[in-house]
């Protein structure tokens, strides 16, 4: 099997992270027209079904994980939790707060409490994931993603950080590097590269079937294969 590392940018040497959101069970979540005698000017209104036995508003709960899709509307959410009852109709669980089914979504940022648009959601998770957290009479929105390392083929990417590099430039292996960048404006055929390169691509268990230079862009291109391992 091919290794695989934690994916970076090879540009920028930023490590590349992505959402998880395994393990967690998203709520259907809807948009709902205007509702009679509602201050729809100011507030958006939604709807979130949850089953009978739902605890997710109780104290130290960690609420709903919902998707909601970008929404170009600069009101501000409420949510009420819909629940089918045994009968067959639909009951709304009550705010504690106010004694109505209606919960204010907000922000929490490290100065307090802030009110939050619907539209300005999408810079809390760009995918539309968020979680809903109980607060004495409000809905706090969070990003419902658990953001992880990116893990890949890890080939491609140790050969550009191993042409980048430099001896010196790793303190854990300071021998190491092939240092492309000396050996610029040179032949490949005379300058000891094509040497350095089968030295250190080697070390790294990689075999370097070729390599040439882009004339046009004065790119390395390399044709390589990881060595195989015998160790099962």
């Amino acid at each position: 099997m091919a290794r695989q590392d934690i994916v970076m940018d090879a540009e920028y040497g930023e490590v590349e992270t992505f959402g998880n959101v395994a393990g967690k069970s998203l709520y259907a979540f809807y948009l709902l027209d205007a509702i009679a005698g509602a201050d729809n000017d100011t507030f958006r209104y939604g709807e979130i079904n949850v089953p009978e036995d739902f605890v997710g508003l109780s104290n130290g709960n960690r609420g709903v994980h919902v998707q909601i899709p970008y929404t170009p509307d600069v009101r501000r959410l409420v949510v009420r939790f819909a629940v089918e009852n045994g009968s067959g109709g639909t009951e709304y669980l009550k705010n504690p707060a106010t004694g109505k089914p209606w919960f204010p979504v907000m922000a929490e940022t490290d100065a307090g409490t802030t009110d939050i648009t619907l539209a300005a959601f999408f810079a809390i998770n760009g995918n539309g994931i968020y979680q809903l957290l109980p607060r004495a009479g409000f809905l706090a929105v969070y990003s419902g993603e658990d953001t992880d390392f990116g893990i890949g083929a890890a080939k491609v990417q140790n050969e550009t950080f191993l042409l980048k590099a430099s001896a010196g430039n790793l303190y854990q292996h300071p021998t190491t590097g092939v240092g492309l960048i000396d050996y610029l404006h040179s032949s490949l055929e005379n300058n000891g590269l094509a040497a350095k390169l089968q030295s250190e691509f080697s070390a790294d268990k990689v075999i370097v079937k070729n390599a040439f230079m882009d004339s046009q862009t004065g790119e390395l291109l390399l044709e390589t294969v990881e060595k195989e391992d015998n160790n099962g």
